[in-house]
This record gives C-alpha cells, sequence and structure tokens, in this order.
C-alpha cells in the first residue's frame, strides 16, 4: 500500500497550496510529443500533484513553433477543464535566444512576455510568475514595483525570483517592505546534490544555490522551487550495477569527482533506508528549515512515481552531513 501524500505546501506569503513536488515544462512539445504531454499531465494530477512550472521562453531554441511549453499547457488545461484544480507559474524576463546577451527587462518587455503568457495559456492569470532572469544593472525598484502593478491588475497572484543572488533577493524584499509592496514568495535557483560540482549548463545567467543563498533561505523562511533538482538523474545511472550503467555516463554533465564520493553516500543511504537512489536525491533538498518543493523533469509516469514514491523520505542532519562532507573531499566519508 502507497504511503499517504504529504500535505500540500502553502507558500509562505500567499495563497498556494502545491504539491510538495512541481512538474517541470522543458519537455514538454520537445522531448515529448503533445499526447505523451497530456499523459504525463494525467498521471501527476493523478498522484497528488497540482504545481506546473513554464516558461515563455520554452522550446525556442528549438526550430519551429514558438512558446510550444506554454501553448500545450494551455491546450491541456482547457481540455481537461482542470484550470481552477492547478498552480501554473511561468517565466519572463529572459533574453531573447537571438540575442542571449541583452537583457530583456524593460517594463514593456516584462509586459508584453506576461500578457503574451497569459493570451498562450488561455488563462485570466498566472498563479505564480516569476522573473527567469535578473538584470543587475537595473534596481530592484524597478521588478519589484512592476509586478505589484501586475498584482493590482489581477494578472498574476504571487511573484518568485528565478537565477538570483542572495544579495538582490534581499535588497528587493527590503524595498518591497520599505514601501509597503509585495516582495519575492518564492526563488527558484539551480540546486541539486550535484550542483556545485557539476559543469556549467549550457545556458546563460543561470545562479547555483551556494551558501549565501542557504544562509537567505534559513534566515528568512523563503521557499525554494529548485530547478535540475536530480542533477539530470546522474545519481540514479550511478546507482546502478556496472555492467547496466549507460556507456555515457563518464561523458554525464555530474561525473566529477565530488558527485562521484557523494554518490557512494547515496547508494548506501538508500540501502540503510531501503528506497530508491532518486529519493535520498530529493531528500537532501526537502530536509531543510524552509519549504523546498523540486521540481522534476519527469519523461515518463514511471519516472513520475518514481519521485512520488519518494515524498516521505527526509534526511537527518548527520546524513546531510556525510553526504556534504563527501561532496566537498571528493572522497566518501
Amino acid at each position: 500500500m502507497a504511503a499517504p501524500l504529504p500535505p500540500p505546501v502553502t507558500l509562505p506569503g500567499t495563497r498556494l497550496a502545491v504539491s510538495p513536488l512541481c512538474l517541470g515544462g522543458v519537455p514538454f512539445g520537445l522531448t515529448l510529443t503533445e499526447s505523451e504531454t497530456f499523459a504525463l499531465l494525467d498521471r501527476f494530477v493523478e498522484l497528488g500533484g497540482n504545481f506546473v512550472d513554464t516558461a515563455r521562453i520554452y522550446s525556442d531554441w528549438e526550430p519551429g513553433e514558438k512558446r510550444r511549453s506554454e501553448r500545450i499547457l494551455g491546450d491541456w488545461l482547457k481540455a481537461r477543464g482542470n484550470r481552477d484544480r492547478i498552480v501554473v507559474a511561468t517565466k519572463g524576463a529572459h533574453p531573447l535566444i537571438e540575442s542571449l546577451t541583452v537583457p530583456h527587462s524593460a517594463a514593456a518587455e516584462i509586459r508584453d512576455d506576461l500578457e503574451g503568457s497569459l493570451r498562450t495559456l488561455r488563462t485570466d492569470v498566472v498563479d505564480l510568475y516569476w522573473l527567469h532572469r535578473d538584470d543587475p544593472a537595473r534596481p530592484v525598484e524597478h521588478f519589484i514595483d512592476l509586478l505589484n502593478v501586475f498584482l493590482r491588475e489581477g494578472k498574476i497572484r504571487a511573484f518568485g525570483a528565478s537565477n538570483w543572488t542572495a544579495a538582490r533577493l534581499r535588497a528587493a524584499n527590503a524595498h518591497a517592505r520599505a514601501s509597503g509592496q509585495e516582495g519575492f514568495s518564492v526563488n527558484q535557483p539551480f540546486w541539486s546534490l550535484g550542483c556545485q560540482q557539476s559543469r556549467p549548463p549550457p545556458f546563460t545567467g543561470y545562479v547555483k544555490f551556494d551558501a549565501d543563498l542557504l544562509r537567505f533561505h534559513c534566515e528568512t523562511g523563503l521557499a525554494v522551487v529548485p530547478y535540475t533538482s536530480q542533477a539530470n538523474g546522474f545519481f540514479s545511472k550511478l546507482a546502478l550495477p556496472k555492467d547496466r550503467q549507460p556507456a555515457s555516463l563518464a561523458q554525464h554533465d555530474y561525473h566529477t569527482p565530488p558527485n562521484l564520493a557523494a554518490g557512494k553516500v547515496v547508494v548506501e543511504l538508500a540501502a540503510a533506508k531501503n528506497v530508491a537512489p532518486s529519493a535520498i536525491v530529493l531528500a537532501y533538498l526537502w530536509s531543510r528549515p524552509f519549504p523546498v518543493v523540486p521540481i522534476i523533469g519527469s519523461r515518463t509516469p514511471e519516472q513520475l512515481e518514481d519521485s512520488f514514491a519518494a515524498l516521505p523520505v527526509r534526511l537527518a542532519e548527520n546524513e546531510l552531513r556525510r553526504l556534504e562532507l563527501a561532496s566537498a573531499s571528493g572522497l566518501a566519508p
């Protein structure tokens, strides 16, 4: 008999009650066909999921239709008639694919992104709106004041930052408090057990979860919704018997001495707790003094089921420490 699902997570400072896992929309219409995406979303809901994350920019790096992820999600919401039961998150303010070094952060550009997302998703309001990238050349007041305009217009219910540093988050929320406005309720950084040791991902402007961000979230209790939360499946592949590991594992972005050392501890903890290695990788994020809702990049119903099976797993402080010491030293303790 499956363990009962943990209760929904109410993101602090909002009225959004979300499932403990968020389904990432990058694969929608890219590695997954539309029918496969519909089936995946259906299974996600059956398992208890209600939180889906996409972005205005998703799919634009591939030839063909633009905004595929948002459009397919909007089609699914309409087909299933379940918009009021799904927490929809999308992102704007990302540089255009044809000019990745040029910020896309003017008020008119962000408004155009948001209103375009509303049309593509075929909804009147985005539940959680993210700024996909920061533009440090602009003062934080520019962003906080604009996002509060969107709140007052009823176009968004809450907003978060993706790929912002702790210093910029602190400054932004300090301005929000001083001006009597809403601040960022959620942060979406690049974070997994292996993210500190991975090779740079093939995109620009990302911000990794570092010691400063950890302090910031411990101090404030701000929720984290991390992307690449499962290290692109590296630790699950590493845990397979040698004769079943993919030949390409040595070329995996996370195949580094620190992650190999952490992987040994993952396997030991998984065996001790009688759970899959992927459960330890997710529990590394969940076992924190602030809310963490990992974005999972599942591409099959089986991968979804594996992640949901991990929900009850948590790590003790000494277990977290073992993983972090292994990663830091490159040698399993």
